[in-house]
């Protein structure tokens, strides 16, 4: 994966990686308001079936600031679970159908819908 990424016109520069994942910050509306972007891995075994699987979590946290200059953060972020019985074709088509489900627009919009209470 790239260094430096750049999502929605954010521009995430990277600034570790290790074995279990890495994070991507920008600084662009100040030090004390970053976006950042992480990514972990972590080997886990389904406690219901006992089946080992990998987990990948891709998080986007935004940090804003009242008037008061109270802080808080707006955070969304998907945890992909991948089974070692996967094949490829079926990651990739769950992969498809997720991205989809996000990219959705009206009338489908599915996030929209969610947090509006769905």
């Amino acid at each position: 994966m790239n260094a430096d990424i750049t999502l929605n016109t954010i521009a995430f520069k990277k600034s570790f990686d290790s074995s279990n994942g890495s994070e991507r910050r920008s600084s662009a509306r100040g030090v004390n308001t970053p976006d950042i972007l992480s990514i972990r891995r972590q080997d886990a075994t389904d406690s219901k079936t006992k089946t080992a699987q990998k987990r990948y979590n891709l998080r986007i946290d935004r940090t804003d600031e009242t008037t008061e200059g109270v802080k808080y953060t707006t955070s969304a972020y998907a945890v992909i679970v991948i089974p070692e019985q996967a094949s490829q074709a079926q990651i990739d088509n769950v992969i498809a159908t997720f991205r989809a489900a996000v990219a959705a627009s009206s009338p489908e919009d599915i996030v929209v819908g969610m947090l509006n209470g769905e």
